[in-house]
């Protein structure tokens, strides 16, 4: 059943992993890119670091010490004890010194281990956090075309699930790698120094051990990665229920739903078992490894004391014990030593298995972060007749440009065209659907970049101005309104910060959204719902137009921003622009004639190539598709 589900899991994110030597190689090249920008995420802990460790090495000397005074204990203090004297004064002495020593060293211990698990957690926490907001920042500043390569639900999972195994294998390692590492190497100095033959005996073990450890962290790798594609299969099906969750009560498709996400749900399941049962191998072949270590200590150990407890003057077990006299509390240290081993191996595999998880996350990581951003935010140089930070005027001008999604001029999605839109004046858009209306008014302020040709802004090369001097200068309300959670007012506030109620209430007028946030009794601090669920389609697109007028813009593009409002308010809104916005060339994307009618020209597109340009009248009398268009539409009034 699991390998069913394993099998579909493959075909099904096929698409997304093809984690063969090609991938390895990427991976490789993406982690020689971000390692400079995972240390310097580290890099503001470094003082907690050095202390952390500086206080991890007093705990991992204070827990080695221990077992080391059990030892003498046993052989100072409780070997030389007498059925029917008692203790001898030496001997009384020694428990109580061993003793005394013991206690205290635990208390040291647990004192900084409490202070070593404290500063780990502050190191893990600011380091997580740090590399969150760096994967945000670097999202923020990705185009368009580079936010297609990462879905919604991939995005989330990165800064939430991968996030955390990285940090817990941040927390583990500055808790626990320095540390058990350190234990480790203590304890075969030790186990050497006492008995050279157990320690030749338990070092291959041990390293056998942790050989197969992380053969099996290899082989597991990929299925890391594909426990991390599952779930975000599982996120994608949580966020298209949520945002869609209208259309789902609507058809009545809430068992489909539940059948789609059981179905993510298992996949996840299914995969998770598989990755996590071949890892819990580790723990396993850790603790054979340790315990056969135990039993050998017990088994030559043994020997030893029987042949010191016959006198026997044994030539090979003498050079075992470097000619010292084999006792209890040699036996005892061994076996103490032994028993710190397991404990250390154990969190050390348990670091090795968070390393596998966490090595999975920080590869899908390393492709947001080694992603070539195609439209950067650097800001560009000025020269003496030309400001990049400034629009001198709404002049645009299109030098045959042609632009394809998938970069390859054969399939274009709009173009070649060519066509030059006056400073103040307003063109209408319009064609049917997936014409190339969105996909031309995109490249003015850069949200694509032409495949070929040259979009001209005020006479210059739209690529030469920064890019926030064309988001500050272009106000655009694009097909898809959006809405943030706060207030009207915090959410018209993002075309212009600064703004004061006078001037948002001026473009409220404009967008003809003014009379209806009056009707709410909160006025402008009416609370907005995730989305703008909370208002209407109508007015949701007047408040997003409203936003886009505070900019005040020389260019304003509006892709099919008007469709969710009636015609009355959309002849409103266009004798506003007429009247108060003069100097500002307006791009207006619309489906219905009567929208675009009265502008001073109108662009036709069909298939993403422009078959008109002229006045209303001009097209009806020279271009057919605008024609059958206007009489369709007549004809649907009529």
């Amino acid at each position: 059943m699991i390998g069913s589900k394993r099998k579909r899991l493959w075909e099904q994110v096929h698409q997304d992993l093809h984690y063969d030597s090609h991938d390895v190689k990427v991976d490789k090249e993406d982690s020689r890119k971000t390692m400079g920008i995972y240390l310097a995420c580290l890099k503001p802990s470094w003082k907690y670091v050095l202390l952390d460790f500086f206080v991890i090495l007093l705990d991992a000397i204070f827990e080695i010490l221990i077992p080391y005074f059990c030892g003498l204990l046993i052989r100072e203090g409780l070997q030389p004890l007498d059925p029917l004297l008692g203790w001898s004064q030496p001997a009384l002495q020694a428990v109580y010194l061993y003793g005394g020593l013991i206690i205290g060293l635990s208390l040291f211990a647990i004192f900084f281990q409490s202070i070593g698990m404290k500063l780990s957690a502050i190191i893990s926490s600011d380091y997580i956090e740090r590399l969150r907001n760096t994967i945000f920042w670097k999202a923020e500043q990705f185009s368009f075309s580079n936010i297609s390569h990462f879905p919604v639900s991939k995005l989330t999972t990165m800064l939430s699930n991968d996030c955390n195994n990285i940090r817990f294998f941040v927390l583990m390692m500055v808790r626990m790698g320095f540390k058990q590492t350190t234990i480790v190497l203590a304890c075969f100095i030790f186990i050497f120094t006492l008995n050279w033959a157990i320690g030749l005996i338990t070092l291959p073990l041990s390293l056998l051990a942790f050989f197969i450890i992380c053969t099996i962290i290899v082989k597991t790798k990929p299925q890391f990665i594909m426990t991390q594609t599952a779930l975000d299969h599982v996120n994608r099906n949580v966020e298209e229920d949520t945002e869609g969750i209208r259309e789902v009560k609507a058809f009545c498709r809430e068992e489909h739903m539940d059948d789609k996400f059981a179905r993510s749900n298992e996949d996840l399941t299914a995969i998770s078992y598989s990755a996590v049962s071949k890892m819990g191998m580790a723990t396993a072949i850790t603790t054979l490894a340790v315990n056969v270590t135990i039993g050998l200590i017990q088994y030559f150990g043994g020997f030893e004391m029987l042949y010191t407890i016959q006198q026997t003057d044994n030539a090979i077990w003498m050079s075992m014990n470097y000619g010292r006299i084999f006792d209890a509390g040699e036996l005892s240290m061994l076996s103490s030593f032994a028993a710190v081993l397991t404990i250390a191996f154990s969190f050390i595999s348990t670091l090795v298995q968070f390393y596998g998880r966490a090595e999975a996350s920080k590869e899908r990581i390393d492709r947001v972060l080694s992603e070539k951003v195609d439209i950067s935010y650097a800001p560009k140089p000025k020269t003496p007749d030309f400001d990049p930070d400034h629009l001198s005027d709404g002049h645009v001008f299109f030098d045959h440009v042609l632009f394809s999604y998938v970069g390859d001029p054969s399939k274009a999605a709009l173009g070649p065209i060519s066509i030059d839109v006056r400073s103040g004046e307003t063109l209408g858009i319009i064609g049917g659907t997936g014409s190339g209306k969105s996909s031309f008014v995109n490249l003015i302020p850069r949200l694509y970049d032409a495949t070929e040709g040259t979009v001209f802004l005020s006479g210059h090369d739209v690529r030469d101005y920064s890019v926030r001097a064309l988001r500050e200068d272009i106000g655009v309300v694009l097909q898809n309104n959006v809405l943030f959670t706060g207030t009207i007012r915090s959410n018209l506030l993002w075309g212009k910060r600064e703004a004061t109620d006078e001037d948002i209430w001026d473009a409220l007028e404009i967008a003809q959204a003014a009379d209806f946030v009056r009707s709410f009794p909160q006025g402008l601090d009416t609370p907005v719902a995730q989305g703008g669920k909370s208002v209407s389609g109508g007015q949701k697109q007047r408040l997003c137009i409203a936003r886009a007028l505070l900019k005040k813009p020389k260019i304003l593009i509006l892709d099919d921003s008007v469709s969710a409002c009636d015609m009355e308010t959309s002849r409103r809104i266009q004798e506003q622009f007429a009247k108060r916005l003069k100097d500002t060339t307006v791009f207006l994307i619309a489906q219905r004639i009567d929208s675009v009618q009265n502008c001073d020209r109108i662009l036709v597109l069909d298939n993403g190539r422009p078959v008109g340009l002229g006045t209303h009248s001009d097209l009806l009398a020279n271009c057919s598709i605008y024609r059958e268009i206007d009489a369709i539409q007549r004809k649907g009034v009529n």
